[in-house]
């Protein structure tokens, strides 16, 4: 692979998406990674994967002489996952929206390159091993998202490159000193070019050893230890932290609460909200500190939601940025803007137990239920997005999977469009494709879930459809919305 093709790709995407070069160099490692994943498969793995993801012709359109077609931020999503997306945005310290427009400017024409002539590489091609190597160090903790060979194959690559320097490095040493003590008992001419012939020797297998590969650092000995010999000490892994937990519970207006936090400071300013909420008498259980535990970054807003947790039968749940409510004791009315409340709070996390319009309406489809009472029942639904992208964020996956449901249940013959709406901020031709964006991101999702391809079509409306007045934020929102309709 022609690595001067892939330095002007990684510097006309770091342009386009506001990467350093460093951070798109990373990020192709990532990619290398992920392409050729043992777990999935190596390289027909992953391009299985997207067969399966209903892509498979976009990937072929790769593959070989091209014409590489684009890929979209929201297919880029449906392929590995936010979650995935979101841990590499964060590794890398990058927007998700960045991350995931950068990596589908690089896969195109990466594919491309590594299938010249049409043929598909069985392995990482040396001059990729030590990109991936590059980012051993962070690169395992994305195994924990199903890519699970990454950090194996990493730490594999990081290895060979070090070990094969140490086993140069002490056979020149050994090697120099043998040479030099035969020299001063010989005393012969052979004696004295011997040594420069062996080093030689070395220097040769150590090129074609690293040929290819980038050497990382230099390891130099302490003062006062044998430079003959090597003692590197292994870096221990950083310990996995656990998750954040809380629990709560409103028994006849009492607080029943359990948890577990990282500090002491935590624990007292958690429970010291909740006393003062619901009153110190009226507050049972512990929180437990835990230093291997992670900060609870949901903590300021959980203190804000607590007012809102004062009905009897109320139930609230946090692991790390999983939340789970259970409203079914309330009064239907009271469920819906408690959940809004819930959304509106705790957008980036996957929240289970929602109950809005769109879940009842689903919820309380009756076998036999025509395809004009779903389309009824999903265009109720609120399906959210990151600020400018076609991210869905994750406290919609729930309405999803329960839109998804119906769908597969729906009379047979029933064709869907999915109609993407914008408000008028902005560009007119940008909102048409953000609108396009978003809209396959929803019928990417849906195929994910089990809904055949074939049913839905994803459609782009931009700002011209509006269903209220842009003049106010709240008609904005209105008009930023997603619409369901039958297909005739």
């Amino acid at each position: 692979m022609r690595i001067d093709l892939l330095d002007n790709l990684i510097s006309d995407v770091s342009g386009r998406f506001g990467l350093t070069n460093d951070k798109a160099r990373q990020l192709v490692g990532v990619l290398i990674a992920l392409i050729f994943d043992e777990k999935r498969g190596g390289f027909a793995g992953f391009v299985r994967l997207f067969e399966q993801k209903g892509l498979g012709r976009l990937i072929q359109s790769w593959v070989g002489t091209g014409p590489n077609e684009s890929i979209s931020a929201a297919q880029v999503d449906h392929i590995f996952g936010a979650p995935l997306i979101g841990a590499i945005a964060g590794k890398l310290g990058a927007p998700v929206s960045a991350t995931a427009g950068a990596i589908g400017g690089l896969l195109p024409n990466l594919i491309n390159e590594l299938t010249e002539g049409g043929k598909e590489p069985t392995g990482i091609p040396e001059t990729l091993k030590s990109w991936v190597a590059g980012i051993a160090d962070w690169l395992g903790d994305l195994g924990r998202f199903g890519w699970g060979a990454l950090a194996a194959s990493a730490a594999a690559v990081g290895g060979a490159v070090a070990g094969g320097a140490r086993a140069v490095g002490h056979a020149a040493d050994a090697t120099v000193d043998a040479a030099a003590y035969a020299a001063k008992k010989t005393g012969s001419g052979l004696g004295k070019i011997l040594p420069w012939l062996l080093l030689g020797a070395l220097l040769i297998a150590a090129f074609l050893l690293f040929k290819g590969c980038k050497k990382d650092e230099a390891v130099v000995a302490a003062p006062g230890t044998d430079s003959s010999v090597s003692s590197t000490a292994p870096i221990a892994a950083p310990a996995a932290q656990a998750n954040p937990r809380f629990s709560f519970e409103n028994v006849d207006g009492k607080a029943s609460v359990s948890g577990q936090v990282a500090s002491d400071a935590e624990k007292t300013k958690l429970l010291d909200a909740i006393k003062a909420t619901f009153g110190a008498d009226n507050v049972n259980g512990d929180i437990s500190v835990d230093a291997a535990t992670a900060p609870a970054g949901w903590m300021d807003k959980l203190i804000a939601l607590l007012p809102d947790l004062k009905a009897s039968g109320v139930k609230l749940g946090f692991d790390g940025d999983k939340i789970a409510i259970d409203t079914s004791a309330l009064p239907e009315a009271e469920r819906f803007a408690l959940s809004q409340k819930l959304r509106s709070g705790f957008g980036g996390f996957e929240i289970s137990g929602l109950w809005d319009k769109a879940m009842a309406a689903l919820s309380s489809l009756k076998a036999g239920f025509s395809a004009d009472d779903l389309i009824k029942a999903l265009n109720l639904s609120g399906i959210n997005f990151d600020t400018g992208s076609a991210t869905i964020t994750r406290d919609s996956y729930e309405t999803l999977a329960k839109a998804a449901e119906a769908i597969k249940a729906a009379p047979a013959g029933t064709r869907i469009e999915v109609g993407g709406h914008t408000d008028n901020t902005g560009d007119a031709a940008a909102n048409l494709q953000l609108s396009l964006d978003r809209a396959n991101a929803v019928t990417a999702k849906l195929v994910e879930l089990g809904v055949p391809g074939e049913q839905l079509l994803g459609k782009g409306y931009g700002q011209d459809k509006p269903v209220a007045d842009n003049a106010s934020e709240e008609g904005k929102a209105q008009n930023r919305r997603m619409e369901f309709t039958v297909l005739k």
